[in-house]
């Protein structure tokens, strides 16, 4: 818990750190990556076209149903835990940080990296307990995720580097804690069969 409270009040301080004026570092960040951008646009697209809010959309749809349908408790917990991640994105209408281009939603947190990351992190937590021989691979995967999304969307110029960073933290923050109030933490220590 203590971890979780850490990271989220990283996330919120990082917010009011750079909501009126970006740091040096997404200045650097954002004219390396419009140098980059010619080669990479398109797998660019493609991967902020896959790993985006839909895919959190599905999931949580996903999980929920299969929840209901099996009356798995696990699940039900997993698809709860999927949708808390997911809504800190609206953060952004407190900190109301503009994009580095012009769009009319607001940049932090990164609504992909959001969606990408709270998808990641329920995904590692039902890992842990559903199949823990996999766990290390699923971590992996999950990271894997995560830094493609970010980097697709610095490249494409629609949020600052500190947005996805911001993002990470705040999911994974608010996560630990959900996680740990639904006693999903730590993770696979009492059986699937107590549980339900």
């Amino acid at each position: 818990m203590v971890v979780g409270v850490a990271l989220a009040l990283a996330s919120v301080v990082l917010g009011l750190t750079v909501r009126h004026r970006p740091p040096g570092v997404d200045e650097w960040l954002r004219h390396g990556a419009v140098e980059l951008a010619p080669g990479f646009v398109g797998a660019a697209t493609a991967v902020s076209f896959v790993l985006s809010p839909g895919l959190a959309t599905i999931a949580l749809a996903s999980l929920a149903l299969r929840a209901f349908l099996a009356k798995d408790l696990l699940l039900a917990r997993g698809a709860v835990l999927l949708a808390v991640c997911w809504s800190t994105v609206f953060a952004r209408y407190f900190y109301q940080r503009v994009r580095p281009i012009e769009f009319a939603k607001w940049a932090y947190p990164s609504g992909h990296v959001t969606a990408v990351t709270a998808v990641a992190f329920t995904g590692v937590v039902l890992c842990a307990w559903l199949s823990r021989r996999h766990l290390r691979s699923a971590v992996v995967l999950a990271c894997a995720a995560v830094v493609l999304t970010a980097a697709s969307r610095v490249v494409l110029e629609m949020h600052w580097f500190t947005d996805t960073v911001g993002a990470v933290l705040g999911v994974v923050g608010v996560g630990l804690l959900v996680s740990s109030a639904l006693r999903l933490l730590p993770a696979g220590v009492v059986s699937r069969r107590e549980q339900s």
